[in-house]
Protein backbone atom coordinates (compact mmCIF):
# COMPACT_ATOMS: atom_id res chain seq x y z
CA UNK A 1 0.00 0.00 0.00
CA UNK A 2 1.51 3.83 -1.00
CA UNK A 3 1.93 6.09 1.78
CA UNK A 4 -0.66 8.79 1.75
CA UNK A 5 0.24 11.95 0.33
CA UNK A 6 -0.44 14.99 2.22
CA UNK A 7 -1.66 19.03 0.44
CA UNK A 8 -1.04 22.38 2.52
CA UNK A 9 -2.45 25.52 0.98
CA UNK A 10 -1.08 28.36 3.15
CA UNK A 11 -3.29 31.70 2.61
CA UNK A 12 -3.47 34.83 3.76
CA UNK A 13 -7.04 36.15 4.25
CA UNK A 14 -8.97 39.41 4.53
CA UNK A 15 -9.48 39.41 8.71
CA UNK A 16 -12.71 41.58 8.03
CA UNK A 17 -14.03 38.53 5.94
CA UNK A 18 -13.33 35.88 8.50
CA UNK A 19 -16.99 34.96 9.16
CA UNK A 20 -17.91 34.72 5.73
CA UNK A 21 -14.75 32.88 4.85
CA UNK A 22 -15.63 29.96 7.32
CA UNK A 23 -19.20 30.02 6.42
CA UNK A 24 -18.11 29.46 2.81
CA UNK A 25 -16.19 26.43 4.53
CA UNK A 26 -18.74 24.71 6.31
CA UNK A 27 -21.22 25.39 3.25
CA UNK A 28 -19.32 23.06 0.79
CA UNK A 29 -21.01 20.58 -0.60
CA UNK A 30 -19.82 17.04 0.89
CA UNK A 31 -21.15 14.93 -1.83
CA UNK A 32 -18.59 16.69 -3.73
CA UNK A 33 -15.50 15.94 -1.62
CA UNK A 34 -17.23 12.14 -1.51
CA UNK A 35 -16.54 12.47 -5.04
CA UNK A 36 -13.11 13.27 -4.67
CA UNK A 37 -11.48 9.74 -4.78
CA UNK A 38 -8.91 9.12 -1.96
CA UNK A 39 -9.12 12.33 -0.04
CA UNK A 40 -9.25 10.62 3.75
CA UNK A 41 -9.45 14.22 5.28
CA UNK A 42 -9.19 17.71 5.03
CA UNK A 43 -8.48 20.30 7.92
CA UNK A 44 -8.75 24.43 7.91
CA UNK A 45 -6.39 25.83 10.49
CA UNK A 46 -6.04 29.09 11.87
CA UNK A 47 -2.00 29.58 12.14
CA UNK A 48 -2.31 33.68 13.21
CA UNK A 49 -4.79 36.06 13.12
CA UNK A 50 -5.10 36.76 9.44
CA UNK A 51 -3.33 33.35 8.04
CA UNK A 52 -4.84 29.81 7.54
CA UNK A 53 -3.26 26.30 6.32
CA UNK A 54 -5.15 23.89 4.38
CA UNK A 55 -4.44 20.62 5.20
CA UNK A 56 -5.87 17.65 3.10
CA UNK A 57 -4.74 14.35 3.07
CA UNK A 58 -5.14 11.36 0.23
CA UNK A 59 -4.56 7.66 0.45
CA UNK A 60 -1.44 7.96 -2.29
CA UNK A 61 -0.11 10.13 -4.66
CA UNK A 62 -2.13 9.58 -7.96
CA UNK A 63 -5.23 10.33 -5.77
CA UNK A 64 -3.63 13.89 -4.88
CA UNK A 65 -2.41 14.14 -7.93
CA UNK A 66 -5.62 13.74 -10.01
CA UNK A 67 -7.44 15.86 -7.26
CA UNK A 68 -5.48 18.77 -8.60
CA UNK A 69 -7.96 20.03 -10.56
CA UNK A 70 -10.94 20.14 -8.02
CA UNK A 71 -8.30 21.41 -5.37
CA UNK A 72 -7.66 24.80 -8.12
CA UNK A 73 -11.52 25.54 -8.44
CA UNK A 74 -12.19 25.08 -5.04
CA UNK A 75 -9.54 27.81 -4.07
CA UNK A 76 -10.38 29.67 -7.06
CA UNK A 77 -13.56 29.97 -5.39
CA UNK A 78 -12.51 31.40 -2.13
CA UNK A 79 -9.86 34.22 -3.90
CA UNK A 80 -12.36 36.65 -3.19
CA UNK A 81 -11.57 35.70 0.82
CA UNK A 82 -7.75 36.23 0.50
CA UNK A 83 -5.78 39.12 0.55
CA UNK A 84 -2.58 37.01 -1.55
CA UNK A 85 -1.74 34.47 -3.68
CA UNK A 86 -2.28 30.77 -1.74
CA UNK A 87 1.28 28.65 -1.41
CA UNK A 88 0.68 25.00 -2.27
CA UNK A 89 3.14 22.27 -1.07
CA UNK A 90 2.62 18.20 -1.22
CA UNK A 91 4.67 15.36 0.03
CA UNK A 92 4.43 11.88 1.07
CA UNK A 93 5.04 10.59 4.81
CA UNK A 94 8.49 9.55 5.52
CA UNK A 95 7.73 10.04 9.29
CA UNK A 96 5.36 9.50 12.14
CA UNK A 97 4.14 8.36 15.38
CA UNK A 98 0.68 7.77 17.14
CA UNK A 99 -0.67 8.40 20.19
CA UNK A 100 -3.70 7.43 22.12
CA UNK A 101 -5.97 10.27 21.00
CA UNK A 102 -7.73 9.26 17.89
CA UNK A 103 -7.64 11.51 14.98
CA UNK A 104 -11.48 12.79 15.21
CA UNK A 105 -10.28 14.34 18.37
CA UNK A 106 -7.82 16.63 16.94
CA UNK A 107 -8.84 20.64 17.44
CA UNK A 108 -5.26 21.72 17.31
CA UNK A 109 -2.18 21.54 14.80
CA UNK A 110 1.50 22.35 14.69
CA UNK A 111 3.10 22.70 11.56
CA UNK A 112 7.59 22.89 12.15
CA UNK A 113 8.96 23.50 8.85
CA UNK A 114 12.58 21.97 8.54
CA UNK A 115 15.33 22.98 6.15
CA UNK A 116 18.27 20.16 5.79
CA UNK A 117 20.75 18.98 3.86
CA UNK A 118 19.50 16.28 1.31
CA UNK A 119 22.73 14.62 1.73
CA UNK A 120 21.86 13.52 4.94
CA UNK A 121 17.78 12.09 4.36
CA UNK A 122 19.19 8.50 5.13
CA UNK A 123 20.03 9.77 8.42
CA UNK A 124 17.33 11.98 9.29
CA UNK A 125 14.86 9.18 8.12
CA UNK A 126 16.74 6.63 10.58
CA UNK A 127 16.48 9.07 13.28
CA UNK A 128 12.87 9.59 12.64
CA UNK A 129 12.20 6.00 12.47
CA UNK A 130 14.19 4.69 15.66
CA UNK A 131 12.94 7.79 18.08
CA UNK A 132 9.36 9.67 16.85
CA UNK A 133 6.77 6.88 18.15
CA UNK A 134 9.27 6.67 21.41
CA UNK A 135 9.17 10.34 21.92
CA UNK A 136 5.80 10.59 21.33
CA UNK A 137 3.80 7.65 22.32
CA UNK A 138 2.39 8.31 25.69
CA UNK A 139 2.06 12.31 25.37
CA UNK A 140 -1.16 13.31 27.20
CA UNK A 141 -3.63 14.99 24.50
CA UNK A 142 -1.41 14.02 21.04
CA UNK A 143 -3.01 12.16 18.17
CA UNK A 144 -1.01 12.15 15.14
CA UNK A 145 2.45 13.18 13.96
CA UNK A 146 3.36 13.14 10.47
CA UNK A 147 6.49 14.27 8.87
CA UNK A 148 6.45 14.66 5.05
CA UNK A 149 9.36 15.48 2.47
CA UNK A 150 7.82 17.99 0.44
CA UNK A 151 11.15 18.93 -1.70
CA UNK A 152 14.38 17.49 -1.68
CA UNK A 153 15.66 20.20 1.03
CA UNK A 154 12.43 20.57 2.83
CA UNK A 155 10.64 18.52 5.44
CA UNK A 156 7.09 19.61 7.57
CA UNK A 157 6.14 17.87 11.03
CA UNK A 158 1.95 18.11 11.01
CA UNK A 159 1.69 17.14 14.65
CA UNK A 160 -2.24 17.36 16.04
CA UNK A 161 -3.76 17.82 19.71
CA UNK A 162 -6.57 17.91 21.56
CA UNK A 163 -6.04 21.44 22.55
CA UNK A 164 -3.72 23.92 22.70
CA UNK A 165 -3.31 23.20 25.82
CA UNK A 166 -2.22 19.70 25.33
CA UNK A 167 0.50 21.19 22.52
CA UNK A 168 2.11 23.83 24.75
CA UNK A 169 2.12 20.88 27.72
CA UNK A 170 4.26 18.49 24.98
CA UNK A 171 6.49 21.53 23.33
CA UNK A 172 9.44 19.89 25.45
CA UNK A 173 8.86 17.11 23.83
CA UNK A 174 8.46 18.94 20.45
CA UNK A 175 12.12 20.56 21.08
CA UNK A 176 13.87 17.16 22.19
CA UNK A 177 12.47 15.72 19.14
CA UNK A 178 13.84 18.83 16.17
CA UNK A 179 17.22 18.79 18.66
CA UNK A 180 17.58 15.25 17.12
CA UNK A 181 17.64 16.92 13.98
CA UNK A 182 19.67 20.14 14.61
CA UNK A 183 22.83 18.73 13.11
CA UNK A 184 20.89 18.08 9.81
CA UNK A 185 18.94 21.62 9.58
CA UNK A 186 20.63 24.28 7.27
CA UNK A 187 18.34 27.38 9.06
CA UNK A 188 16.72 26.89 12.31
CA UNK A 189 13.08 25.52 12.00
CA UNK A 190 9.49 27.53 11.24
CA UNK A 191 6.54 26.60 13.39
CA UNK A 192 3.30 27.84 13.11
CA UNK A 193 0.20 25.83 14.64
CA UNK A 194 -3.50 27.05 15.44
CA UNK A 195 -7.38 25.72 15.99
CA UNK A 196 -8.92 23.95 13.47
CA UNK A 197 -11.62 26.19 12.51
CA UNK A 198 -12.79 23.37 9.90
CA UNK A 199 -13.05 19.73 8.87
CA UNK A 200 -13.80 17.20 6.05
CA UNK A 201 -13.38 13.37 7.37
CA UNK A 202 -14.77 10.90 5.02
Amino acid sequence: MPPPSFRFTHFDFDLAKYDSMLSAMNALDDDMLKGISGLWTVRAVRTSENRMTVMSVYDSKEALDAATETHRSVFADFAQYMTGEPVVRSGEVVGEADGQTPPDGMQYLRFTRVLFDPSKFDAIKSYMDSRLQQLFKDVAGFSRLRVLRLEEDRILAAAGYTSKDAAEAARETAQVALAGLAEYMTEPPLVREGDVVWRYMR
